[in-house]
């Protein structure tokens, strides 16, 4: 990408702060008088089809994992609200299924069971799928955080490739996730060795007390995510997870920060010893169309580097990467820097706004200093421009259509042939079933 350019994505750049939701008292203008909705308690344990009813409100027990076993569907209607109570959680078991189908006028919404002006980070433990998919430990199967959750909660893994887990599209997920013990926490949505068949579209994870979305292993591919100020890491990818996601939004509160750790926009890597069971190996997502916005060079000193890269691969392209409290994109050590050397790990047609690009620099493979590796970053990314957004009321879509046109080769090639970089061009996806407020929503 030829300097010359760099103005126009500038201009390309420029979002506009459009307040999308709003929330006001106005004494001329009553509020619509809606009808009570009877609150009914999940029961613990699904083991048969059940469906919702969208003119009920459904709370998950106070200190209880509400769990969908196999050959059980947990059908959940457009427009239903569950509220999470204090160490509850959804855990769909490998072999269960969740059909939860919201729509863009009419989503169906996870929140905290407290009411307006008292809910919080970690207010209840969000939701897992655990399927049958592969991920990369010594026998090819795991337990969600080393059975953390109870003796047989939440087993995963194996050899079925294209598992389903059900249907989740326009739904809500907002004030979940929260620390079991010390690095074992629930997220807002956890996906554990999900297979293909999985579909998983227009979710938002909002206030999360942990990570907004982890991955562990599994194939599963996911379109339309939203994570937006949660605590920790976005998008935590771990145990071999090999799916594709593209259009996708990751927004940091500068104010907000995981003071046991650090938070990023990405995370990648295989935290436990990596084997090659059935051939499947290292964490290598597929990822097109992000829009990082990160904590800023004033935040929380908590916020680190938009993009981490450990012991994994990864692809990542036709993306905005904005404003870090660190840099754009870390490189956590010398396999991360083998790999992206070698065309393994490909960081490609993305632009880089505001703050450092890059750290970490491995003299011995080849990158004599930081200009080096710089000059390798530049090679098929744009660096340049600077990008003031409001994260309280956030628009993302592009003011003009940026005039760089994204590739789609090799891993690239079976996804959306977007004629834009980042997560929206000229037309807003998150419009009607998101909300940028959840604190004053009564539901």
């Amino acid at each position: 990408m030829k300097i010359k350019k760099l103005s126009i994505y500038a201009t390309a750049l420029m979002f506009t702060a459009l307040s999308m939701q709003s929330c006001k008292d106005d004494n001329n203008d009553p509020e619509p008088v809606n009808p009570v909705k009877t609150e009914v308690e999940l029961p613990a344990t699904i083991t048969s089809n059940t469906t919702l009813d969208n003119t009920k409100i459904y709370v998950l027990k106070k200190d209880v994992y509400t769990r969908v076993f196999s050959g059980a569907t947990l059908t959940i209607p457009a427009g239903t609200v569950i509220k999470g109570n204090v160490n509850s959680a959804l855990i769909i078991e490998m072999g269960g299924k969740i059909d939860a189908q919201g729509t863009a006028t009419n989503p169906i919404v996870f929140t905290s069971i407290k009411p307006v002006g008292d809910r919080k980070t970690g207010d209840w433990g969000g939701v897992v799928l655990a399927g049958k998919a592969p991920v990369n430990t010594a026998d090819g199967t795991a337990q969600y955080e080393g059975g953390a959750l109870g003796a047989d909660v939440a087993k995963y893994g194996g050899t079925i490739s294209d598992d389903n887990s059900g249907v989740m599209k326009f739904v809500r997920i907002e004030y979940a996730g929260y620390p079991i013990s010390k690095d074992k926490e629930l997220n807002g949505l956890t996906v554990c060795g999900v297979g293909s068949k999985t579909v998983l579209e227009n979710i938002m994870v909002s206030f999360g007390g942990d990570d907004s979305f982890e991955f562990f292993g599994g194939t599963v591919s996911a379109k339309n995510l939203i994570a937006y100020k949660g605590v920790d890491d976005d998008f935590d990818f771990d145990q071999g997870y090999n799916g594709k996601i593209q259009f996708a939004v990751s927004i940091k509160d500068p104010a907000i920060a995981d003071q046991a750790g650090t938070s990023r926009g990405i995370e990648n890597e295989n935290k436990g010893v990596v084997t090659t069971t059935a051939n499947y190996g290292y964490t290598r997502p597929i990822l097109s169309n992000f829009t990082f916005i990160g904590g800023t060079a004033a935040g929380d000193a908590k916020h680190g580097a938009n993009i981490f890269i450990g012991n994994a691969r990864m692809v990542l392209a036709n993306s905005i990467i904005a404003n870090p409290k660190t840099v754009n994109l870390e490189l956590g050590d010398a396999y991360a820097a083998v790999e992206y050397k070698d065309g393994r790990t490909l960081i490609q047609d993305n632009l880089f706004v505001s703050g450092t690009v890059v750290s970490k620099v491995y003299e011995a493979l080849g990158f004599a200093d930081l200009n080096t590796l710089l000059d390798f970053v530049k090679v098929k990314n744009s660096v340049g421009a600077t990008l003031t957004f409001n994260i309280a009321t956030p628009n993302l879509k592009l003011t003009e259509a940026t005039s760089k046109t994204p590739k789609f080769e090799g891993d690239l090639s079976t996804l959306e042939k977007a004629t834009f970089i980042g997560a929206m061009g000229a037309t807003d996806w998150t419009i009607g079933w998101t909300n940028w407020d959840p604190q004053n929503v009564r539901y």
